[in-house]
């Protein structure tokens, strides 16, 4: 009786492992919440038992039209638009039971460095020459008042 219980719990110890992670996702290689640049490519990953099926649900199209669903265990989508996506990972089961894991990639862009303003200097010549005719036609129509010369 010794011998079977303990045959009976190696047994339960070889299989209790391979029952607590049968479904495991990942975004680029972490396991809930990544952060990527605008344009990079993040990888989604799902480790499911053979006779399992896996659905991404991205949330919107991604990348066009019909991109928001996918069954491979494998994926990588091209993110432009920062900020934060939840994706969804449901593994189905051959019994029909299904499980469901929620990941999250943050999306950052960062703006350019202020470049110097190429514009500016013309502006400002624009300006300093629109103040200088405003003076001037002042000057010459105050001229004319106290000349009293009319056109």
């Amino acid at each position: 009786m010794g011998r079977s219980s303990c045959s009976g719990l190696l047994l339960l110890f070889l299989l209790l492992p391979a029952a607590a992670a049968e479904f495991e996702t990942s975004v680029n290689g972490e396991e809930r919440l990544t952060v990527v640049e605008s344009g990079t490519n993040v990888e989604f990953v799902a480790v499911v038992p053979a006779n399992a099926s896996v659905e991404w649900d991205f949330g919107r199209d991604l990348t066009g039209p019909g991109s928001r669903w996918n069954d491979s265990t494998n994926v990588t989508q091209m993110l432009h638009a920062a900020g934060a996506y939840g994706v969804t990972c449901t593994a189905t089961y051959y019994d029909g039971s299904s499980e469901q894991e929620q990941l999250w990639v943050i999306v950052s862009w960062e703006e350019a460095d202020n470049e110097p303003d190429a514009h500016r200097p013309l502006f400002v010549a624009l300006a300093g020459a629109e103040l200088f005719m405003s003076g001037w036609l002042l000057w010459q129509t105050w001229r004319l008042k106290e000349a009293k010369v009319y056109l």
